[in-house]
């Protein structure tokens, strides 16, 4: 499940709180304010927990996709998830109410595992990490009708990425 680990003295990390989750969690984001964990849980979806008080979590909202939800961020105004779901693709989900989460939109990645997602720095495009063929730049401007732009062929099985602070360079 989720640990909630106080860092404040880096030479002395502490455990605050476990929350077991329902699958095996893959990726963890918080909200801006920092009050709501979005967790990856594999084969239970994306779970949605409540870590207000750090030593109470709970959970708030659950949406169970077909897929196996290995990576998961938020846009920067904190509606909207972006999941790496596995064979299934990238799912776009509505997150505005996290007690009531709902599918906005997916991209179906033929022959594919999606299993990391990054967004750039205007919410427009979503940057994949397939393990099968690389990195997938999706349109993600019309949440409910995301479209390939292109994919690179990284080679290996790339399970993460991230993007530079000007957001010109991805690392795979």
């Amino acid at each position: 499940g989720l640990r909630i680990i106080d860092v404040s003295d880096p030479s002395n990390p502490t455990l605050i709180e476990t929350f077991d989750t329902s699958g095996s969690p893959r990726s963890v984001t918080l909200s801006a304010d920092g009050n709501t964990a979005y967790v990856a849980d594999e084969v239970s979806g994306l779970q949605i927990i409540d870590v207000r008080d750090s030593s109470t979590p709970t959970l708030i909202g659950t949406l169970e996709i077909s897929g196996a939800a290995r990576g998961v961020t938020l846009s920067s105004d904190g509606n909207t998830a972006y999941v790496a779901d596995g064979t299934s693709g990238l799912r776009i989900i509505d997150v505005s109410n996290p007690n009531t989460p709902t599918l906005t939109g997916t991209l179906a990645i033929s022959a594919g595992y999606a299993s990391g997602v990054t967004l750039s720095a205007d919410g427009n495009t979503a940057y994949v990490a397939d393990g099968t063929s690389g990195l997938r730049i999706i349109d993600v401007s019309d949440p409910s009708n995301p479209t390939l732009i292109e994919t690179f062929d990284t080679s290996g099985s790339p399970r993460s990425v991230t993007l530079s602070a000007d957001g010109n360079t991805a690392y795979v």
